[in-house]
């Protein structure tokens, strides 16, 4: 498989974006029998506009997301523009998916359907599932992970949540002419591919009392042992007043073994978002299944360097194991709340990206955002299929 990137930092005429972006295509690459374009967006980009003139131009299927800031090999850190990538090959397959408009109702059957009508469009299992999802306030997106782990059959799923500039307000999905608030988008990948997967946690001061939840419904905990969440927490740091608490979280964040946690794998981290202060229940940005054990940890600029490097370690490592496969494309789905700890030393985690890719030729690319939300897998189960999880906080990277 070959790449290529094209950058545009035009976000307000839509037809110079779709120009900029399919010239710089047409010169860098020359398409094989089946090729994809995957387009990272600023919020404030016309997205269903721009995906359509792409989508038009270069005859090939166009998925992504938008997101407060994008990453790439060579230019680093940008906080405008749009960031495409094309991914071409003979001997590798592309198949886009996208559901309705999702509801905790109608979820599991929307994502199955999805997932069913792209599958009959690649000839083989698909080895990667790239994944484009929407924040829906009251669909927690671990759900998201959840149903295409069932409809796949335990395909990796690699991908994030669309974000905009912390509003909350303005982040879209995309699939060619079309942008949605609350539709799931997805790229199945099969044949000539070996995606490999990295992803760490690094934290300062880590607080010992660990906890185990004995009571929650969904992505509300109730009580943690004995104790409501708001006294578990409490007897660790403040709690404010506000019912939304999820800005007063970033920089101590939850780490949460699931049941079915095993010691080779990295725990997921957990957002607090809102504190009921009369029932002293607590709501989070994810599932919270009773069983699992919490604990709080410190998290702060030094350890956004320290996971960054030892990610990006962790993929280098596992690239050159497979020495008989030439890496064409590297992801990164970057937690907002990185994002936004790292104030203005913004250039942090490109830095180390370019530091860390140096020994590799420059036909490996990289595309990398800021999610609400970063899915990546965490290991490989004894029958083969992968722990897929969804994370925050997170650094995740796929190579392929």
């Amino acid at each position: 498989m070959k790449s290529a990137i094209a950058i545009t930092t035009e976000i307000d005429d839509i037809h110079l974006a779709a120009e900029e972006l399919v010239t710089q295509i047409r010169g860098r690459i020359e398409p094989a029998q089946n090729s994809i374009a995957i387009a990272i967006c600023d919020a404030d980009v016309d997205v269903a506009g721009l995906s359509r003139l792409v989508n038009a131009e270069l005859g090939v299927d166009v998925v992504g997301l938008t997101t407060v800031a994008t990453l790439e090999r060579n230019r680093g850190y940008s906080d405008m523009g749009v960031l495409l990538s094309f991914l071409t090959a003979d001997d590798v397959s592309f198949a886009a998916g996208y559901t309705g408009a999702l509801s905790m109702d109608n979820l599991v059957p929307e994502v199955k359907e999805a997932y069913k009508k792209a599958r009959c469009a690649v000839p083989e299992e698909p080895k990667l599932i790239l994944t484009f999802a929407p924040y829906i306030a009251d669909l927690t997106a671990d759900s998201y992970v959840d149903a295409l782990n069932e409809a796949s059959g335990g395909v990796p799923v690699f991908g994030g949540v669309a974000n905009d500039h912390h509003d909350l307000l303005y982040q879209r999905t995309i699939i060619n002419g079309q942008a949605s608030t609350d539709s799931l988008v997805f790229l199945l990948i099969s044949g000539n591919i070996k995606p490999v997967f990295a992803m760490e946690h690094h934290f300062g001061t880590k607080v010992e009392k660990k906890g185990k939840i004995t009571k929650s419904t969904r992505n509300f905990i109730e009580r943690i042992g004995d104790q409501t969440l708001k006294e578990y927490v409490s007897s660790i740091i403040p709690v404010p007043d506000e019912e939304l608490v999820l800005f007063h979280f970033l920089s101590t964040p939850f780490v949460m073994e699931l049941p079915d946690y095993e010691d080779y794998e990295e725990a997921v981290v957990r957002a607090l978002s809102t504190v009921d202060h009369q029932t002293g229940a607590g709501g989070f940005l994810s599932n919270m299944p009773e069983g699992s054990t919490i604990c709080i940890n410190v998290f702060q600029r030094e350890n956004i360097k320290e996971s960054c490097r030892g990610t990006l370690s962790g993929i280098v490592e596992r690239m050159k194991r497979n020495s008989d496969y030439d890496y064409s494309m590297v992801f990164i789905s970057s937690c907002s709340a990185r994002h936004i700890l790292m104030g203005n030393a913004k250039n942090m985690e490109s830095d180390i990206i370019g530091e860390k890719l140096s020994s590799f030729p420059q036909s490996l690319n990289l595309a990398g955002y800021y999610s609400l939300g970063e899915m990546c897998p965490t290991g490989i189960k004894k029958d083969g299929r992968a722990k897929n999880r969804y994370h925050n906080f997170s650094f995740a990277v796929c190579a392929i």
